[in-house]
């Protein structure tokens, strides 16, 4: 009788109260508020013995972060932590200690890398005894070591047969150029290639593969021209990555190393000039050779080139870090004496194609030049001397792109090296230049119109002079003269030019 009384009132209630909402006099939206939260209360205050409390849960993360800062694993013990790391392989091992700081100090544990480089020896064909092993990493020189020792220890035993492999295949030098005779062959057995990383204003990278190679006797030009390219002012920065390709690859192979070789700033008006066109593309030049082709009426990206030196070549592609160059170590000094010697140049002016010219000039005497700061000089070919003179081809930079090719006038890549009397290198540039029109300067004998070629960075500089030969429709080379300052000979030589 009770549970019927009751719930008769209840349906009072609720009618009153739905009457009250509906009534158009009293349809105050605070007052219908009111009405309803009443009748929840109303409803929640005498259950029903069929109703049931509805059970809270919250997630397990939330339990374990209430009163903590941080996340779970760094509330965890260290020793914990290390057991953990110690499950892992050299490669996750190195790569999880860029997650954080604590990860990073317990990654580069001696204990955790005693033990990997300890597996890593047993692997190898001469096998040394077991005891020599167990010594070598015991529990006390492990801790008598610095912070990362076994660490850079593995990592050169893991790579040293590698690096000793074409290391010594480098060592045979081309006496021609100066260079190593054999590095296009390790370049293509190492399955080296190169990439370019474009970054927007947002972050955002886009990765291109080369399209195409060529090999000069030594330099390598590198073309990319496929893929779906970014306007220009959309682009904040370009790297260029040296990669080791696998062979074969296969789906489930690890991220490829990259190696940092430049890194150019495309939105810095002051690091880039305009280098020519056609009537498809205008090409621009940035700072250490690097030029890109952008298609015209719309500044779309439609290709990328950049010459690279052999010196050093393959160190700088395989040998820095994703985000650091390869810095090589100084050479030994060498005598003195060399300094007073003759020098060696050879240079090569070239296209993505074919060769334009290559010479070969040896021995060079320096003599000082106090015109422009104090500067050593080196003068390869006189204008005075006619019998010097060299025949050149037509210049230019043929492209292609998206099925659509073409060729800037008047423009090409050039390569030189200079080397001491010791045969060791003492500037190599490889880079892209440009032919400018000139007043006739020079009395020559010739009445063809003059074209100079400047290059100059912060190590030397170069003059090329050029007369056209219109009865035998070519370029001859009348005067090259390279530059240094005094400061880089002394710093080469450790001593006084």
């Amino acid at each position: 009788m009770a549970s019927g009384l009751g719930e008769f009132l209840r349906s009072l209630r609720r009618g009153l109260v739905q009457g009250e909402q509906n009534s158009p006099a009293r349809g105050d939206t605070q007052v219908g508020e009111v009405a309803r939260a009443r009748r929840r209360r109303d409803d929640t205050s005498m259950p029903t013995p069929l109703q049931r409390e509805p059970c809270k849960t919250r997630p397990v993360f939330e339990l374990c972060a209430k009163g903590s800062h941080g996340s779970y694993m760094e509330r965890l013990p260290s020793e914990i932590i290390l057991k953990i790391f110690s499950f892992l392989d050299a490669f996750s091992l190195f790569n999880i200690s860029f997650v954080n700081k604590q990860f990073h100090d317990l990654a580069n544990s001696n204990a955790l890398w005693s033990v990997l480089y300890a597996s890593e020896i047993e692997k190898k064909m001469w096998r040394p005894r077991v005891s020599m092993i167990k010594e070598a990493v015991s529990s006390t020189i492990v801790e008598e070591k610095p912070a990362g020792y076994w660490k850079k220890l593995l990592l050169k035993e893991m790579a040293g047969y590698k690096d000793t492999m074409w290391k010594t295949e480098l060592k045979h030098m081309n006496p021609h150029t100066g260079m190593p005779a054999l590095t296009e062959h390790v370049l293509r057995r190492l399955h080296i290639q190169w990439e370019i990383t474009l970054t927007n204003r947002h972050g955002r990278e886009s990765v291109y593969e080369q399209t195409h190679t060529f090999f000069e006797d030594s330099s390598v030009t590198v073309c990319w021209s496929q893929g779906a390219w970014p306007c220009m002012y959309t682009v904040n920065s370009l790297q260029l990555h040296g990669i080791m390709c696998p062979a074969s690859p296969a789906p489930g192979d690890k991220p490829r190393w990259r190696s940092l070789i430049r890194k150019t700033a495309l939105q810095r008006t002051g690091h880039c000039s305009f280098f020519g066109a056609d009537r498809l593309v205008k090409v621009l030049q940035f700072d250490k050779g690097i030029i890109v082709g952008l298609w015209r009426g719309n500044w779309k990206i439609a290709f990328i080139m950049v010459n690279l030196h052999f010196h050093k070549l393959i160190e700088r592609s395989l040998l820095g870090s994703r985000f650091c160059p390869y810095l090589p170590a100084d050479d030994n000094a060498v005598d003195l004496d060399y300094s007073r010697h003759g020098y060696t140049l050879h240079i090569v002016l070239h296209n993505p194609v074919q060769r334009i010219m290559c010479q070969r000039f040896s021995p060079l005497y320096t003599r000082r030049v106090m015109s422009q700061g104090e500067f050593v000089q080196l003068i390869a070919i006189d204008f005075a001397n006619v019998s010097e003179h060299v025949p050149v081809t037509k210049f230019s930079l043929p492209w292609q792109a998206h099925g659509l090719q073409g060729e800037v006038e008047r423009c090409c890549m050039m390569t030189l090296t200079v080397l001491d009397e010791a045969q060791r290198p003492f500037w190599c540039v490889s880079s892209t230049v440009k032919m400018y029109r000139r007043q006739r300067v020079l009395d020559l004998e010739n009445e063809g119109e003059q074209f100079i070629v400047l290059y100059g960075d912060a190590e030397g500089k170069v003059k090329m002079t050029f007369v056209w030969m219109e009865e035998f429709q070519h370029y001859f080379l009348v005067q090259l003269v390279t530059m240094f300052p005094t400061a880089k000979v002394k710093r080469h030589f450790s001593g006084e030019c």
